[in-house]
């Protein structure tokens, strides 16, 4: 049970990403802030151009996604996002629009983990 609890965690956020990106930036929790609000901003963009292209055009945006995903250490995903890659040139529009809902779900999750954690160094120092 335990194990399954910590892989979920790691999943949705990988604490050796972000500790290793804390530790490179100086233990500046601003800046630490700032690289995780443009991954999501950006993430954000690709989901909105992901909407308005066709099935085969948004697999180079899935890449993207997942690309950048994994930098930061959201591994649920980045492994969402790869899936949808591979799927994307047989994707019927109305699956599209459920993959977009889950990677917003999955995006919303990641930043919820993401401000539990900033928060939590925050008030460390």
């Amino acid at each position: 049970m335990k194990q399954q609890g910590e892989e979920s965690q790691d999943l949705v956020l990988d604490r050796h990403v972000f500790d290793e990106l804390v530790a490179t930036l100086g233990n500046d929790t601003e800046r630490v802030k700032n690289v995780y609000r443009k991954f999501v901003d950006s993430a954000q963009s690709r989901l909105e151009e992901v909407r308005h292209q066709s099935v085969t055009d948004s697999a180079a945006t899935f890449h993207a996604l997942k690309g950048s995903a994994s930098m930061v250490g959201a591994n649920r995903l980045a492994t969402l996002a790869a899936k949808l890659q591979e799927a994307a040139p047989g994707l019927e529009n109305e699956t599209k629009v459920a993959a977009i809902g889950a990677l917003e779900a999955e995006l919303a999750t990641f930043r919820d983990a993401l401000a539990a954690l900033t928060e939590s160094i925050s008030h460390g120092r």
